[in-house]
């Protein structure tokens, strides 16, 4: 009996040590395999980038936080303008290379799996923005576009309107309450209900809440710093998201419990629009949802399904809200950090809006040069999104100088290095409006603020509203002062998640309100 107790012993650790062994060639043999014969082994950058998908990873969780945006800069100053940056990815800093890897018209480009940790098959892939495949988005979107082109913005307006009114009154109360506004859960307030009003046919009422959007913006800033995590263990991501209890979740991760309990939300909101169809008694008024108007599209029945269209509904919403808000808070920030700029908007804004109740259009706004001219110029230093892109073309290899990129392989531009390249925005973190005056081709060729590309911002429109009509009756109506904000610590980006961040450390872009101009001039 002890001499069969030994021989099982043995056999198992001899299986240990051949499984182990096996284990270590195994991977030894990849990592030699992507550093010397894979397609990409020719291409500039370090041997060890190449190798794993370890050295991205030392940059970007762990012991550095985020970084590996600005690590992929020093290697273009190391290797030149093109790098293999990981063993999948190549990464070109050259400007004028953007309409090749965010191609328009015929050329497709799918989104890549790996970053994005998307799946054709499963609710990580059936958002728009989400999807893979060129030809699948290109159907999806087409759904959705019309909800989102101009027109439909210009009729969208008054609604617009009606929750700025909403957050002038909640700014007006802090003005008498001596209160200070953390302006980026205030603006998350204004974007996530006039989003969900136009998603859902009903607003969420955060302008309502006493903290405004504070929990969906730590929230949404939260999940997005857990993407590269998802990115090197995509199988913990989908178990926690997926298949876990959202009670269990909660526990784990406030953060990543919203996207579970958000999408038994929009599920639910959705299967009653279905049932509602289904029964012949769609909404007929004006504050019709756009998920009834999607389930009579031509989307395939596949497409109508409430689970993926609450996947769609996370993403609209999760886009809709942050994204503008942050951008939204930014650009007030700029503003008061920039005294002449502000002063010459408010000139420029004098002859369309004489007093501070006065209203404006969206199309008088967008005609006034300087001010259009500082939307952008905020977009741009907003860097909403800092991170790469990364798009591959499926049926054609690419050319960049000496170079062929096989077909298939992801390529990618940062926007963030873009939008702080010194040789196209001289003195890059200055805000100064007037360089997209003097320069008109500046935003036709090097603004990335909302994309590019057949996948360029779906809600491009909506994001413009917001920021105009918001920023034009703010400035006419208050006049604030920055409230133990500094820059180096709240505004400027200092992590990429995909959404650029400030220091862990921020405690907001908060503003006092010194004065309101209409209560001033009735008193």
């Amino acid at each position: 009996m002890g001499l069969l107790t030994l021989l099982q012993r043995a056999s198992l650790s001899h299986l240990l040590a051949f499984g182990t062994t096996a284990f270590i060639a195994y991977w030894i043999s990849v990592y030699i395999y992507r550093v010397t014969l894979h397609p990409l082994a020719k291409f500039p950058g370090p041997k060890l980038a190449g190798a794993t998908f370890w050295y991205e990873f030392y940059y970007d969780l762990f012991p550095h936080k985020l970084r590996f945006l600005w690590k992929i800069e020093d290697l273009h100053n190391q290797y030149g303008p093109i790098v293999r940056i990981n063993p999948l990815h190549i990464h070109i800093r050259d400007p004028e290379y953007l309409d090749d890897i965010y191609a328009s018209g015929r050329r497709k480009r799918n989104r890549d799996e790996w970053f994005f940790h998307s799946s054709k098959t499963s609710p990580m892939g059936w958002s728009l923005f989400n999807t893979i495949d060129h030809d699948v988005h290109r159907v999806r979107r087409a759904a959705l576009s019309p909800f989102f082109s101009k027109r439909s913005i210009q009729a969208l307006e008054g609604r617009v309107v009606e929750k700025i009114d909403i957050l002038i009154d909640r700014i007006a109360e802090a003005r008498k309450t001596g209160e200070n506004v953390n302006l980026l859960f205030a603006a998350g307030a204004l974007t996530m209900d006039v989003i969900s009003a136009y998603a859902f046919g009903k607003d969420w009422n955060k302008l309502g809440e006493p903290d405004w959007a504070e929990e969906e913006l730590e929230g949404y800033a939260k999940m997005a710093q857990m993407g590269p995590f998802a990115r090197q263990f995509p199988w913990v991501a989908k178990v926690v998201i997926m298949l876990l209890p959202p009670k269990l979740v909660t526990k784990l991760s406030p953060a990543a419990a919203l996207v579970p309990r958000n999408r038994a939300l929009f599920k639910d909101m959705i299967q009653t629009a279905v049932e509602e169809q289904q029964n012949g008694q769609l909404d007929k008024s004006a504050s019709r949802s756009i998920f009834q108007d999607i389930l009579q599209s031509n989307l395939p029945p596949s497409d109508k399904t409430p689970a993926r269209l609450s996947a769609e509904a996370g993403l609209l919403v999760m886009a809709g809200t942050e994204t503008t808000a942050r951008s939204l808070a930014v650009i007030l920030f700029l503003l008061l950090d920039t005294p002449h700029v502000l002063d010459r908007v408010r000139k420029g804004l004098a002859q369309y809006m004489p007093r501070p109740d006065s209203r404006i259009s969206l199309a008088e706004l967008e005609a006034i040069p300087y001010f259009s001219a500082m939307i952008t110029e905020g977009v741009r230093l907003s860097h909403v999104v800092s991170s790469r892109m990364p798009r591959y073309a499926p049926e054609e290899e690419l050319k960049y100088k000496d170079w062929t990129i096989p077909a298939g392989t992801s390529v990618m531009q940062s926007h963030y290095l873009l939008h702080t390249d010194p040789t196209i925005f001289p003195e890059p973190y200055t805000f100064e409006p007037q360089r997209w005056i003097d320069n008109p081709l500046l935003r036709a060729n090097y603004f990335l603020g909302f994309g590019r590309g057949t996948r360029v911002c779906l809600g491009i429109n909506l994001a413009n509203a917001e920021l105009y009509l918001t920023v034009a009756y703010i400035c006419a109506r208050f006049d604030m002062e920055l409230f133990e904000t500094e820059r180096g610590r709240d505004v400027d980006v200092v992590m990429d998640s995909v959404i650029g961040q400030p220091s862990l450390e921020s405690k907001g872009i908060r503003v006092k309100i010194t004065r309101d101009r209409l209560k001033d001039e009735q008193a």
